[in-house]
């Protein structure tokens, strides 16, 4: 069913002779793009699912009010439905943006079907080591700060033991997500630099994996600011916030950028080339222009003259051209998008420093 580009560019998970076997994450989304109805609707209920679950145990305990769900839990249950769907349909993207590249690319039908594979396919064993290794950090952290419990909720009760068990999985997932965003970018790249034909004057095809990029990096950073809305007691330690914010606003920025660097250096070199070619033309026909007027040769001199103002007005719009493989309305929404919550904790740090709140 996903074997095919034209309708559908996700790639069966079903790996072929000399392939990687997919992952866990592969194998899951595929089994929800076979079920019936929009893919959507099975996320969503992943998350309203975990929301419910989390809702009833505090009653069934006998702690409501006091022990009812919290923003905290909400976020948490929420995440794991997000990822889930980000890994499903950034893999669509993905496929569906190789499709847009398609005519810019000097590939054979069955290195495409391939480039196509490893783009809406996570290796198993790296995406495992990936999860494997986030949680390895986490309880390292934890070892030296001590364990996350949301405030608010009843300690040694299920529902703590529940959202202890679902703020790992969470990580868990996060950190597959971290390893896919890597796999992307460095597959992105890869194309970029090695499959296709360099063509300053068309660059619209490389804007959908940028626009891809940029849909990563912003996500990326959704997640962390989201934790820290939910849980505002993270804010207090001053240093570790600004470190944290100010990290994932540059990581989500590099995401969006490294990938689009290697074909900004191709793009780059071939603009510099033509401007080169142009100005050996101009060279020449100055030179001709100047050979002319000492021999008081005037015929042709209006051939020349239009040849001078016709290389003058090539150079302006090769200097001109952008190579950076996006549109600029791209790239300045993402970095508002970023800096925007940036700036709110800045605010709110400034009013407690002033006001003492």
């Amino acid at each position: 069913m996903k074997d095919t580009l034209e309708e559908n560019p996700v790639t069966s998970v079903a790996p072929q002779p000399g392939r990687y076997r997919p992952s866990w994450i592969d194998r899951f989304t595929d089994w929800v793009e076979r079920m019936p109805g929009p893919s959507w609707i099975y996320y969503l209920g992943i998350g309203l699912a975990l929301v419910l679950v989390l809702a009833l145990i505090p009653m069934i305990e006998g702690f409501f009010p006091k022990g009812n769900i919290i923003p905290a839990q909400i976020f948490l249950a929420g995440a794991i439905a997000f990822l889930l769907a980000l890994f499903h349909y950034l893999d669509k993207w993905a496929g569906a943006a190789l499709v847009s590249l398609r005519p810019a690319l000097k590939v054979s039908e069955e290195e495409i079907q391939e480039l196509n594979y490893q783009l809406t396919t996570l290796p198993a064993g790296g995406t495992l080591l990936a999860s494997l290794a986030t949680l390895t950090i986490v309880f390292i952290a934890e070892w030296i700060g001590g364990p996350y419990h949301p405030v608010g909720i009843v300690a040694s009760s299920t529902s703590a033991d529940l959202t202890r068990f679902i703020y790992l999985v969470c990580w868990w997932i996060f950190g597959a997500y971290m390893y896919h965003t890597v796999h992307h970018l460095k597959l992105i790249n890869k194309i970029y630099t090695g499959y296709t034909r360099v063509n300053i004057f068309r660059m619209k095809p490389f804007y959908a994996f940028s626009n891809l990029s940029a849909f990563t990096a912003g996500s990326l950073a959704a997640l962390p600011y989201g934790f820290l809305i939910v849980n505002p007691g993270e804010w207090k330690t001053e240093f570790v916030s600004v470190v944290m914010i100010l990290g994932i606003t540059i990581l989500a920025v590099l995401t969006f950028i490294w990938p689009q660097l290697g074909m900004h250096r191709i793009q780059e070199s071939e603009q510099e080339r033509m401007v080169d070619q142009a100005y050996m033309r101009l060279e020449a026909t100055i030179s001709e222009l100047h050979r002319q007027l000492d021999e008081k040769d005037y015929e042709g001199m209006e051939s020349l003259n239009f040849a001078i103002n016709s290389l003058e007005i090539e150079l302006k719009s090769l200097k001109g051209i952008r190579t950076w493989p996006w549109e600029p309305e791209t790239l300045q929404i993402l970095i508002t998008a970023l800096a925007l919550p940036l700036g709110l904790w800045f605010i709110q740090f400034i009013m407690e420093r002033v006001f003492g709140s």
